[in-house]
C-alpha cells in the first residue's frame, strides 16, 4: 500500500513544482525507491493482455501497485532555489479531464486482470479542476474532476459535444467502482498559479467504494 501524503508531503519540500509530466514521475519514482529500497520499480511498463499502453509507474513486490500519473499545468513562470521554471497553459481541460476518467477505467481493467493494486494520481495548478463549476451541463459534466464529486458508472460526453472533441475519445467509459473526489494542497510558491494540489484515486475491485 502506498501511504501517499506522506510521500508527496516529503516529496514538496525538495520538489514542489516540476517542468513535466515525465519530471514528476522521475522524481515520484526516485521517491518510492527511498522509501522501499527493497522494492523494484518500473517506468513505461506494458499494461499487457488485451490492454493497450504502458503504467507510468509499478512498484514490484508481493503485490505490485501500478500508478497512472497526470500533470495538468496552468501558466507559470517562477524560480526554486535558482532554478527557473516555465509552464506552458494547457488548453482543452475538457478533453484532459476525460483522459483522467480514462486512466481510471484503465486502472480498474487492470486491478481486474491482475489483482494488483493501482490507483490515479493527478497534480495541477489550475482551479480549474478542483473548483466546483458554474454550469451542470457541460458537454464533459460526466468527467467532472472537482472536489467533492463522485467518478461512477457510465461517463461519456455529452449530446452537443463536437466531433474534433470527441475523436478518438467516443467510446464511453464504464466505472464498476465509485470514486468520491478529495484535493489536497501540495504546494505554494507564492506567485500566480504557484498554488499546486493534487488528486489521488486509489482503484478499487469491481463493485467497492474507493476509499
Amino acid at each position: 500500500m502506498i501511504e501517499i501524503d506522506q510521500i508527496m508531503s516529503e516529496m514538496a519540500r525538495r520538489r514542489p513544482v516540476f517542468c513535466s509530466e515525465a519530471d514528476l514521475q522521475h522524481e515520484l519514482a526516485m521517491e518510492l525507491r527511498l522509501r522501499q529500497p527493497h522494492k523494484q520499480i518500473r517506468l513505461e511498463y506494458p499494461l499487457g493482455g488485451d490492454l493497450r499502453g504502458a503504467i507510468d509507474v509499478l512498484l514490484l513486490g508481493e503485490r505490485p501497485f501500478a500508478l497512472e500519473l497526470k500533470y495538468l499545468c496552468k501558466g507559470l513562470v517562477a524560480e526554486v532555489d535558482g532554478e527557473r521554471f516555465t509552464l506552458r497553459q494547457q488548453s482543452a481541460h475538457d478533453i484532459r479531464r476525460h483522459d483522467v476518467c480514462k486512466d481510471v477505467a484503465r486502472m480498474e481493467a487492470f486491478v481486474r486482470r491482475t489483482n494488483h493494486g493501482a490507483a490515479v494520481l493527478v497534480v495541477s495548478n489550475d482551479p480549474a479542476y478542483w473548483q466546483p463549476r458554474r454550469r451542470t451541463d457541460t458537454v464533459d459534466a460526466a468527467f467532472d474532476i472537482a472536489e467533492a464529486k463522485e467518478l461512477a458508472g457510465t461517463l461519456q460526453w455529452g449530446a452537443s459535444a463536437g466531433a474534433g472533441t470527441i475523436r478518438g475519445r467516443d467510446v464511453p467509459l464504464q466505472l464498476t467502482g465509485r470514486y468520491p473526489l478529495a484535493w489536497r494542497d501540495y504546494s505554494d510558491l507564492g506567485v500566480m498559479a504557484g498554488r499546486f494540489r493534487y488528486l489521488w484515486i486509489p482503484v478499487s475491485a469491481p463493485g467497492a467504494e474507493a476509499r
